[in-house]
């Protein structure tokens, strides 16, 4: 369960560093979650775990980036409602193709190590 976990949090802060990468940002996800399933090392059971541990993991900078900036632009003229109530939809979009993409990631990466010890 320790490698799981700790191959979650490495999934999910490689996850965030490649979301910066302008190229790379479009499958950050899915490179994370193979790495994080590659390290998880527990086969289909032990990446589909890392996968969702790694998207839970994620909920929390992204709610956090959004709330920041939901603050900062909340008293904006005419459009301050509107952006408060669009990052949450835009978090929600964020986590969605994280989380699918992540656990799919995960499982690769997982199903990869169960292949090479063979």
């Amino acid at each position: 369960m320790g490698r799981i976990i700790s191959g979650a949090l490495i999934g999910m802060v490689l996850t965030f560093v490649f979301y910066f990468i302008p190229v790379v940002n479009s499958i950050a996800p899915l490179l994370g979650g193979l790495l994080a399933g590659y390290y998880a090392d527990g086969g289909f059971e032990g990446g589909l775990k890392s996968g969702i541990l790694m998207t839970v993991f994620m909920i929390i900078p992204v709610f956090l980036l959004g709330g920041i900036l939901g603050a900062v632009l909340r008293n904006s003229p005419v459009l301050g409602g509107f952006i408060v109530a669009s990052t949450l939809i835009v978090a929600l979009v964020i986590i969605i193709y994280t989380a699918i993409t992540g656990i799919i990631g995960s499982v690769i990466g997982a199903l990869l190590t169960e292949r090479k010890s063979y």
